[in-house]
């Protein structure tokens, strides 16, 4: 079965693979990011495997791929546009057997498709798994920028938002009706709590979190 929410790209993708001899069944995606619809119809699939065409370029779409990875046992061939990195570690660790790129020619498709239908492993595992150490390293750097971000007082965290807007010390004052000094004081407070040297640091960790998971910001002090 094929799952996209590329709906003319995953009928021209099933329609080639019935060709050389697949039964395929296309699921169903509606309009918009949610996959719960598409998770529905997993519960009463009968297939051999399942193929996923999403590109995980969002920490968002990288949620959704999981989820739905996770709502069918059986083995997942992930096709994505996103390129080998920590990401293609994600669709491991949430159960895809295998993982290639979008591009990868329809044969070589056909083929994975029957050996993982057979029980056969993913014959590229190994380099998998070298994304898989990388989507951890990822995951625990997110983490810590978080854990930072988290530290923050609700007014500081307004004062970095703003910063983050282009908003000066002066516009601030302004907008939250205090004084420069306070703010001043806010803002070397975020500094010291995010452990950062700059009001252009503090923005990038700020905008490390939002990032796409294949490229997590470094963000030193």
């Amino acid at each position: 079965m094929l799952a996209s929410d590329l709906r003319l790209v995953v009928e021209a993708v099933a329609a080639a693979l019935s060709s050389r001899g697949l039964r395929v069944a296309v699921l169903t995606w509606p309009r918009g990011p949610r996959v719960e619809p598409v998770q529905r119809q997993l519960e009463a699939a009968v297939a051999d495997v399942a193929v996923l065409l999403y590109d995980v370029d969002m920490s968002l779409r990288m949620t959704e791929a999981s989820a739905l990875i996770r709502s069918w046992s059986g083995p997942w061939l992930v096709l994505t546009g996103s390129s080998p990195g920590p990401a293609w570690g994600g669709l491991k660790i949430a159960g895809a057997a295998a993982v290639r790129p979008s591009n990868m020619p329809l044969a070589e498709v056909e083929m994975l498709i029957r050996r993982l239908a057979a029980g056969e492993p993913d014959p590229e595992a190994t380099a998998l798994a070298d994304h898989v150490a990388s989507w951890r390293a990822v995951q625990a750097r997110h983490g810590e920028l978080q854990r930072r971000l988290d530290s923050l007082a609700p007014r500081e965290l307004q004062v970095l938002m703003l910063l983050q807007e282009g908003v000066r010390v002066q516009g601030i004052a302004r907008r939250l009706g205090l004084s420069e000094t306070t703010v001043r004081s806010q803002v070397r407070a975020v500094l010291r709590k995010l452990g950062v040297r700059s009001q252009l640091r503090a923005v990038a960790m700020l905008h490390a979190i939002a990032r796409s998971v294949d490229d997590p910001a470094s963000v030193d002090g």
